[in-house]
């Protein structure tokens, strides 16, 4: 049987220990039942609690857990019911006895008859300030905010002023249809005055915030500080005005101090953070600010999988590789558990091109992730492109293999496979590989520019090959590479007045980073006679490296 769902009077059962009925006076078979239901052994507990009562009608405790056990299934409520208002006709002075009952009933969408033990419940103990908040939610489930509200200045009167009802006051009040929000933080802050404490203040500092008071708010934010200063609310607030105002010495000093609360979720900082780089002249202006920020966020967290990872990134992102790789790899031996932590840094490793090391790294990996395609994709390319195209087959082949209803994978992979052996020099398979992928999808580009491509190298079916770069070009309009095949087919098919028109837009389109696209522009209008501007677009070419 399944723990009780009404969790809460779970708490019940340690107090009833203590219960009118002492513990020495029970039977052997009422204590056996109580160390089942403290074992969680409900099924053995229920009939043991069942005997006894058979046997002493009169032990209201064991009624009290057979009611307890009913709650746990939805179609006994009415059981459970039973015995609870049992226990009560017992033993009528038993607090937890009656609050049990009445908190079920709430529970279980009865408050109608749960409210009024509630109500009377407080007169009976009115110095109970739990009762009152029990009494606010379901004064709240029935959209009765007066009577809450009313309860809330009980709980004032009885306790004093608190934090826990001067915010509840303040949810309230701005729930009304009529609220003024200005109006109920003016309540606040006067109520504040009275019942100082760092929350309120910071609740404050966010309203004016938000506002746009900022003087305002920062006074509030201030009044957190001096209240308490770790309160790290009251930080991110200030942070926040400082930002706005960008005031950035104020902002930068203010946000370290959430940045170095460990309490504060890893998450929520990444979040803030990566918002912030998402704009890299800001990063590069406060570039300092941004390490010693990282170094925070770190020192926080040194441990956690998201912080580090961004912290890599950073790094990377930065021209700071060395630091990137290192940070990632310390990473992945702190959590060898995570695939994705280990993909991170081989990902990382590809970004660099370091193929021996990522070749290793990645067999590593797949020693510990078996089966694992992206992991045995990054060692066939590090294979690949250090020319051990043998090993890159086979990794290749493995992933196809693993994945044989995949058709994704599938496509992929076979696409790769076709590149591999058109390095190898055979180009027949690279075709038939190329065949098999667009079998699969007659639309992906990158096996159609690359085969329409090699079609061009080998003078071979140029309409064909005209056709299928051309579906590239109309999907992906602004791809440099695939507007240099087919402006170079173009060329081929002595179609060059429209083919510098494509090689023109390539050029707009990062083209002119590319030493075969430059040269194969050249060409074209060398072929127009325009001599003087094709030897500058030479010259460009040969002074770049060759294209990986």
């Amino acid at each position: 049987m399944d723990s009780p769902r009404f969790l809460r009077i779970i708490l019940c059962g340690i107090a009833l220990l203590c219960a009118s009925v002492g513990l020495d006076a029970q039977s052997a078979k009422y204590i056996d039942a109580l160390k089942y239901y403290q074992q969680n052994d409900y099924r053995e507990a229920l009939g043991l609690f069942r005997e006894e009562v058979r046997e002493n009608p009169g032990n209201d405790a064991a009624c009290y857990y057979i009611a307890m056990i009913c709650t746990a299934d939805k179609t006994r409520e009415a059981e459970a019911i039973e015995w609870f208002k049992r226990a009560v006709e017992l033993a009528p002075d038993n607090f937890w006895y009656r609050y049990s009952l009445a908190t079920f009933y709430i529970h279980s969408g009865r408050q109608e008859l749960g409210m009024p033990m509630l109500e009377q419940l407080i007169a009976d103990f009115p110095k109970k300030s739990d009762l009152y908040f029990d009494l606010i939610n379901v004064y709240l489930s029935e959209n009765d905010a007066e009577k809450a509200l009313a309860t809330l200045d009980k709980i004032d009167a009885i306790k004093g002023k608190n934090e826990a009802t001067a915010l509840t006051r303040t949810e309230l009040l701005l729930k009304s249809e009529k609220a003024d929000p200005d109006s109920v933080y003016t309540a606040l802050a006067a109520y504040y005055e009275d019942c100082r404490s760092p929350r309120l203040a910071a609740v404050l500092g966010d309203y004016y915030a938000g506002t746009y008071r900022d003087t305002l708010a920062l006074r509030y934010y201030d009044e957190a500080l001096e209240l308490n200063p770790d309160f790290t609310p009251a930080w991110l607030g200030k942070a926040g005005v400082y930002q706005v105002l960008r005031q950035y010495d104020n902002f930068f000093n203010s946000f370290s101090h959430v940045l170095r609360d460990p309490y504060v979720q890893p998450q929520a900082k990444v979040g803030q953070l990566e918002q912030m780089m998402a704009n890299p002249q800001f990063v590069h202006t406060f570039a300092t600010e941004f390490d010693q920020m990282m170094l925070d966020v770190h020192a926080a967290h040194p441990d956690d999988s998201t912080v580090n990872t961004m912290l890599g990134g950073y790094y990377y992102r930065t021209g700071r590789p060395h630091l990137a790789i290192e940070v990632m790899r310390q990473n992945m031996e702190q959590h060898p558990e995570s695939a994705d932590d280990a993909l991170s840094y081989l990902i990382l490793l590809y970004y660099q091109e370091a193929w021996p090391h990522l070749a290793e790294e990645a067999t590593v990996a797949i020693q510990r992730f078996p089966g694992n395609h992206d992991m045995l994709q990054m060692r066939a390319i590090a294979n690949g492109q250090q020319k051990n195209y043998d090993a890159a087959l086979e990794d290749y082949e493995t992933i196809v293999r693993l994945n044989p209803k995949d058709t994704t994978v599938a496509k992929v992979t076979y696409s790769s496979i076709g590149d591999i052996y058109h390095l190898k020099g055979d180009v027949k398979k690279a075709f038939k590989y190329y065949e098999k992928a667009l079998k699969i999808d007659p639309d992906y580009n990158p096996v159609l520019n690359n085969y329409a491509y090699y079609l061009s190298l080998e003078g071979k079916n140029l309409k064909r090959a005209k056709e299928m770069s051309r579906k590239t070009i109309t999907t992906e309009p602004d791809n440099p590479t695939y507007l240099d095949t087919y402006a170079w087919i173009l060329h081929l098919l002595g179609e060059d007045i429209e083919a510098k028109a494509i090689f023109k837009h390539a050029m707009l389109y990062g083209g002119k980073e590319s030493r075969t696209i430059l040269e194969h522009y050249a060409k074209v209008l060398e072929t127009l006679g325009e001599k003087d501007l094709a030897n500058i677009y030479y010259q460009q070419a040969a002074s770049m490296q060759e294209d990986n």
